[in-house]
């Protein structure tokens, strides 16, 4: 028992060792990925931002139809410009550009953005903080790390800001990129748009804040939220904005809560110009898209048609626009809908219970139901745990304790298959020179008992002995090939019947053969299938004898079998250089005295009182009388069949 606590406690380690590794290297990550991306396609798809909430597309039908007033994309500011004014129109409380105007376009065009921009006074435009190597062809080796212009972190920095992210000197940003400069004088707010993807390519978390040389910037979707009264404070798992607290992990990465595209409902570009022209020209009925639905909303404007570079894989969909991140994050932030990280804590303690608990579970249950369920109980109450806890908005690392689960099962059934195959194999050879296939069967089914009683119990059983009658004479007077080959034939027979009624070999005794039933495997009828066993035995002898005569054996053979009943020892006894599965005690004695006075009262088959008391009613019998024999102080009557 000791041992087997010792390996399972090796495999346990072993396991929780290789898992937590795996874990710390990041080996874990990509199918953490897909698991979330999985309860997002569960939880997310369908839910619903804040209606106050509007997106405004360019979509391939908006440049199709535009194509013939703006030209091709992109298209002139003065376009930009006349959606500011519809949503001027319309009294939006907050427009912001998905789309970076870092490059100047001309005089005019940039002068119409900038003054609409001026005009409505709640115009956020986008800028981008990054880190860019060395060799970037936009940016030369001089160029980065440029501080930026001090009159533009004035006007757009967080202003109040406590604590600070956690920053690796190889991931600190370097570069940048701002909108033209008229823009950066007029805008109500500039904010970050650069989303950085996971490993695989896909878009999920970002950082609410941005730093630049010890400067901060929102991301685009709670910029709307910053004024210059917002109080920041940055802690460890935690960005505080005004009263909304967002959690981070240890690197200050927000994972989004996404919303579904098709639950956004996007307005089209193409759709609000063609309502704008007809409102210029005087035209109120029947509008495409009338601007009183963008009362007080905070507009995001994207881009989604396949020329406009911004379709990006989400946890979602393998294409979305870029602008959708915003909207979530900004609607995550207004519904107070924040999804917290996971808590790495509790992977390590899932890792523990996969690895200790399943392994020490299938090493140590008698039941091969249990071995499999419990695993499968374990894995599914996790996952049920992990998507129950994404449900409520906090992530659950499932992937490493399903490894550590499915791992310590893998390595537990194969310790387990490897050394009970060979426990079987040991029970196998010590049971299947003894008892019938049938009984292997049952003994192998039910190895671990019959591997314990092997090392000795006392069990009620019956015994049987038989002797072939004038061996000595016999064996004189034939040549010794030939008294071999007469045994084997008669061995042969008489066990084909003792197997066939399930009883066990013990041993054959020069001419003799001594058996039992009862054991190893229990049986009620045992005494029984002894006396049944006997007479069949006694009635094989014709058989026998004609065989040995077709051989030109001369003499005919005969026997006495005596039967005995009652308690007796058995295991497997002998020394250390061989043992035999075999029964002692005063029931095999009494056994074998019966068998040597079946000469005396000239009747081949005799059984006592004992094994009567087991058969009487079943097989009819008659009394030969009550005899003491060697070794016994009472006299015991014997009986024999009619």
């Amino acid at each position: 028992m000791i041992k087997k606590i010792l390996i399972a406690f090796f495999i346990s380690l072993l396991v929780f060792t290789i898992t937590i590794l795996a874990y710390s290297y990041g080996a874990f990550e990509k199918p953490d990925f897909f698991a979330f991306d999985a309860k997002s396609k569960i939880f997310r798809s369908d839910k619903i931002p804040p209606s106050t909430i509007k997106v405004v597309l360019v979509d391939d039908a908006s440049i199709k139809a535009l194509e013939g007033v703006a030209g091709r994309w992109p298209w002139p500011r003065k376009i930009w410009a006349d959606l500011l004014d519809f949503m001027k129109i319309g009294g939006a409380k907050a427009v912001l550009f998905d789309i970076l105007f870092d490059a100047r376009q001309d005089e005019e065009n940039d002068g119409v953005l900038a003054e609409a921009t001026q005009s409505s006074g709640n115009i956020y435009h986008s800028m981008m903080i990054n880190r860019a190597k060395a060799d970037d062809d936009r940016r030369s080796q001089a160029e980065l790390g440029t501080p930026l212009p001090e009159d533009f972190v004035a006007r757009y920095a967080v202003k109040q800001i406590t604590g600070g992210l956690p920053v690796n000197t190889e991931e600190k940003n370097n570069d940048f990129a701002l909108p033209i400069e008229p823009l950066r004088s007029v805008s109500q707010g500039i904010a970050v748009v650069e989303f950085p993807p996971d490993s695989d390519g896909v878009l999920r978390r970002t950082k609410p804040l941005r730093e630049y040389q010890g400067r901060f910037f929102p991301v685009l979707g709670i910029a709307p939220f910053f004024d210059e009264h917002s109080r920041v404070v940055i802690g460890k798992d935690t960005i505080t904005i005004n009263d909304r607290v967002i959690p981070v992990d240890e690197k200050g990465n927000y994972a989004i809560n996404m919303y579904g595209i098709d639950m956004v409902k996007p307005y089209s570009m193409g759709g609000i110009f063609a309502s704008l022209q007809k409102i210029q020209q005087g035209e109120v009925e029947d509008l495409l898209v009338n601007p009183d639905e963008f009362k007080d909303a905070i507009v995001f404007i994207g881009v989604s048609a396949v020329g406009g570079s911004d379709l990006k894989p989400t946890p979602l969909a393998a294409s979305s626009p870029g602008v959708i991140f915003h909207v979530s994050l900004a609607a995550n932030y207004m519904m107070n809908d924040f999804l917290k990280p996971p808590d790495r804590r509790i992977t390590v303690v899932s890792m523990v219970l996969g690895a200790f608990l399943t392994t020490f579970v299938i090493f140590f249950s008698n039941r091969f139901f249990i071995r499999v369920a419990f695993p499968l109980a374990l894995l599914s109450s996790y996952v049920g745990y992990a998507l129950f806890a994404f449900k409520s908005n906090m992530m659950v690392e499932e992937v490493p304790f399903i490894f550590s689960t499915v791992t310590s099962s893998f390595l537990s059934f194969g310790y387990l298959a490897f050394t009970e195959a060979a426990e079987k194999r040991k029970v196998s050879h010590l049971f299947t020179q003894y008892v019938s296939k049938d009984v292997l069967h049952e003994v192998l089914h039910n190895y671990k008992e019959y591997q314990k009683a092997s090392a000795g119990t006392k069990v009620e059983l019956t015994v049987l002995f038989s002797d072939i009658r004038g061996f000595t004479t016999m064996s004189e007077t034939t040549p010794p090939e030939k008294i071999v080959e007469m045994l084997n034939v008669h061995f042969t027979v008489m066990a084909e019947i003792i197997l066939r009624h399930k009883g066990t070999i013990d041993k054959y005794i020069g001419d003799a053969i001594m058996a039992f039933w009862g054991a190893p495997v229990k049986m009620a009828d045992h005494a029984e299938q002894a006396v049944l066993a006997a007479g069949e035995m006694l009635a094989a002898l014709e058989k026998v004898n004609a065989t040995l005569k077709e051989r030109g054996f001369e003499h005919e053979v005969r026997i006495g079998v005596g039967i005995n009943t009652g308690i007796a020892t058995i295991g497997e006894i002998g020394s250390e250089q061989k043992k035999n599965y075999t029964v002692v005690g005063d029931t095999v004695n009494l056994a074998s005295r019966l068998e040597s006075i079946t000469k005396e009262y000239k009747t081949p088959l005799i059984f006592s009182e004992y094994t009567y008391e087991k058969i009487k009613g079943k097989i009819k019998s008659r009394p030969l009388g009550s005899v003491k024999v060697k070794g016994r102080e009472q006299p015991v009557t014997i009986y024999t069949p009619e």
